[in-house]
């Protein structure tokens, strides 16, 4: 009986060392005008709009993108609406803002480019997903069941009325 009370402490330990996020959810920067970082154009910014529409319902806890504008300016509205506040990552080291997002808990959204987003989803679940330079609408959900076992549902972000 003695065993089971000296275990118990250790179990409860190891569960907790296994926390994971919920879902993280990243998407690739909407629409912007062309020169040294741009703005959004208003195609963008309907888009960046439209990404509160499609995750304004989801237990968002925390917020990452890219200290360009045209990220923060797709993940601004989402944060004005959850009254969040937006972190900023390096798109130069994903292998350690990965390991970072793998520690924290619910649900994280980041904001990235057409190279970053799909590197960033490799590096958390080991699945090879693409963006091409003219595709604004893909959202990435990857899911954990464990620490080394992820699913990853692609979404649109498609608007309607374009």
């Amino acid at each position: 009986m003695k065993i089971k009370y000296f275990l118990f402490p250790f179990l409860l330990l190891s569960q907790a060392a296994l926390a994971l996020p919920e879902h993280i959810i990243l998407f690739r920067h909407a629409e912007k005008a062309t020169g040294p970082d741009p703005q959004l154009l208003d195609m963008g910014k309907r888009r960046a709009d439209h990404l509160v529409t499609m995750l304004s319902k989801q237990p968002i806890k925390q917020l990452f993108s890219t200290d360009y504008k045209r990220t923060q300016q797709t993940i601004a509205p989402l944060a004005k609406h959850l009254n969040l506040v937006v972190h900023s990552y390096d798109p130069r080291d994903l292998k350690a803002f990965a390991q970072q997002l793998k520690q924290l808990e619910g649900s994280i959204v980041v904001a990235g480019h057409s190279n970053t987003t799909p590197e960033l989803v490799q590096l958390l679940s080991n699945h090879t997903v693409s963006i091409n330079e003219d595709e604004f609408n893909k959202v990435f959900v990857v899911s954990f069941s464990t620490p080394t076992n992820a699913q990853v549902l692609t979404l649109s972000s498609d608007i309607a009325d374009k």
